[in-house]
């Protein structure tokens, strides 16, 4: 298997592999909601190639964290998927691993909507996310952040694209 950078295959390929895992209504969900209009941070955007086969992606977007008193870059971690007759591969945490290193260089915190259980394990948490406002709905458990100094994300915050406040102007 090759883990390469996303820019390696078609966009159209990742559409693909994302709509068989999540189907197709994964583009009104929260997550892809945040994802418009925000730039992808394509450093940290990797695929896994099986030859030609396209098996793995993960991907991560800059975002704002708009709190009252001050603004923060953050980086959106996913959609990350494996093929489903790969599951169980480690490719899922492969990728993790890259796409994390690669947001570490840049210093930003991290947030994703998943499964807690899964992704403790790479230091995210819901401690401090409770009080932020998204464009959808949210499960307040499955919204986890990672970062080195978390209560400074903490209280009322909106997540949005960098330029969602001149876009609702």
């Amino acid at each position: 298997m090759d883990f390469l950078s996303s820019d390696s295959v078609d966009p159209s390929a990742i559409a693909d592999l994302l709509d068989m895992c999540f189907g197709p209504a994964r583009n009104r969900r929260t997550a892809a909601l945040l994802r418009e209009g925000a730039p992808r941070i394509e450093q940290a955007c990797f695929v896994v190639l099986d030859g030609h086969r396209l098996v793995g992606s993960v991907e991560a977007h800059l975002l704002e964290w708009r709190h009252p008193a001050a603004t923060r870059k953050i980086a959106l971690l996913g959609p990350l998927v494996s093929h489903p007759d790969r599951r169980g591969e480690r490719i899922g945490s492969r990728l993790m691993d890259l796409c994390l290193a690669e947001l570490d260089k840049l210093a930003l915190p991290v947030m994703l909507i998943g499964d807690a259980p899964y992704y403790c394990r790479w230091g995210f948490s819901a401690a401090h996310t409770a009080e932020w406002q998204l464009p959808g709905p949210v499960d307040r458990s499955r919204l986890l952040l990672r970062a080195k100094a978390p209560r400074r994300l903490a209280g009322p915050a909106l997540l949005c694209a960098p330029d969602c406040a001149s876009r609702a102007a």
